[in-house]
C-alpha cells in the first residue's frame, strides 16, 4: 500500500460517511478561511478528519486553516471540501483535492476524490489511475484502473462561466458545448474524460496543485487570467485563441 494514498482514502471514506448524516452543524457558516472563502461546518469537519489521518505523514497547507505542522518536512496542499456551495445546495458534485509536495513545492503524489461517486483519481509516479474508494480499501492496487483519454465526448467544463459572458458567447459561436459544475479541482480531474476544462481567473493552488499534476500529460496552460486543459490539441488551440483574443 502507498501510505499517502491509502491514508487519504481512509480519511475520505470517513468524511463521506460523516457528510451523509446531513447534520445541521455541517451547514453552519464560520470564519473566512485561509483561501479567502467563508468556511462552513462541512469544510472544517473534513479538514479535521484529514488532519487525523495525514499529519503523521506530513504537514498540511489547508484552504481552511492555512499551514498546520505535521511530523515530516513534506506538506500536503489540501482543499478538504471542493465545491462547498454545491454541498450547501445539495448538488451532488463535491469532493477533496490533495497534493503531497516536497519542501520545494514539487508534487510527489496527488489524488482528487469525488465524495458523491465515491471515486478517486490519482497520479503516483507516472501512473494516472482511477479507483472506487471501497474497492481500493478492500483490494489494494488491484482496484486501480488506468485513467486514459476518452475519444468520444461532447461537452467540456467551463468554471466561472457566469462571470464571463463574452467568452461564453464565443464558445457557443464555435460550437463548443460545456457545463459549469462548480467544483474546480473535481473538474480538472475530469479533463481526461471531457473535451476541455476552462477556468477563468487566477486559480488557487488549493484548487489546482493536485489536478495539474494529474493532467501534466494533457495539453495545458495556467496563467494569472485563466487555466485551460484539453486532451484534444485542436480544441486546446481554438479555446486558447478565443481567450487570449478576448483578453487582448
Amino acid at each position: 500500500m502507498r501510505t499517502f494514498l491509502y491514508q487519504a482514502t481512509l480519511a475520505t471514506q470517513k468524511i463521506i460517511d460523516t457528510l451523509q448524516h446531513k447534520d445541521k452543524s455541517l451547514y453552519t457558516l464560520h470564519q473566512i478561511g485561509a483561501g479567502g472563502d467563508r468556511s462552513i461546518g462541512a469544510d472544517l469537519v473534513s479538514e479535521s478528519i484529514y488532519k487525523e489521518y495525514l499529519l503523521p505523514l506530513a504537514s498540511i497547507n489547508s484552504e481552511e486553516s492555512g499551514f498546520i505542522q505535521g511530523a515530516r518536512s513534506d506538506y500536503i496542499m489540501l482543499d478538504p471540501l471542493d465545491g462547498s456551495d454545491n454541498f450547501l445546495s445539495h448538488i451532488p458534485y463535491y469532493g477533496a483535492s490533495l497534493a503531497l509536495c516536497d519542501t520545494n513545492g514539487r508534487v510527489k503524489e496527488a489524488v482528487i476524490f469525488n465524495f458523491c461517486t465515491k471515486e478517486g483519481r490519482a497520479r503516483v509516479e507516472d501512473k494516472v489511475i482511477r479507483f472506487a474508494i471501497e474497492s481500493y480499501l478492500q483490494e489494494g492496487e488491484a482496484a486501480f484502473i488506468a485513467l486514459e483519454s476518452l475519444p468520444l465526448t461532447k461537452c467540456g467544463i467551463f468554471e466561472k462561466a457566469y462571470s464571463n459572458p463574452h467568452i461564453t458567447a464565443l464558445l457557443y459561436q464555435n460550437h463548443l458545448k460545456f457545463r459549469s459544475l462548480g467544483a474546480s479541482a473535481l473538474s480538472i480531474a475530469q479533463s481526461y474524460e471531457v473535451n476541455f476544462m476552462l477556468f477563468m481567473g487566477n486559480i488557487r493552488d488549493f484548487d489546482s496543485k493536485a489536478g495539474l499534476f494529474l493532467c501534466e500529460k494533457l495539453h495545458h496552460i495556467r496563467t494569472n487570467n485563466f487555466t485551460l486543459i484539453s486532451k484534444d490539441k485542436h480544441i486546446f488551440d481554438m479555446i486558447s485563441h478565443i481567450v487570449l483574443e478576448s483578453k487582448g
